[in-house]
């Protein structure tokens, strides 16, 4: 695997540690673990992205009923 030197603050190097999950692991596995974790919680599913899209096309068509009217026709 090929390296390359970064410079970061010491209180990042100190912060980094601390994320460390035991004592010999690499900075470099700290920040992949890290960033897939920021990314695994981010990404929203294609059936999640049409979902929102068919509910916005809803609202721009005026496909929605009040809470109240939902809640009567569903005994709610």
């Amino acid at each position: 695997m090929e390296s390359i030197p970064i410079r970061i603050r010491k209180e990042t190097k100190e912060s980094l540690t601390k994320f460390r999950t035991h004592p010999r692991e690499t900075y470099d596995e700290v920040i992949t673990r890290l960033m897939e974790s920021q990314v695994d919680d981010l990404m929203v599913s294609e059936d999640t992205l049409h979902a929102i899209e068919e509910g916005l096309s809803d609202i721009r068509n005026k496909k929605t009923r009040e809470l109240n009217e939902f809640c009567d026709s569903h005994g709610i």
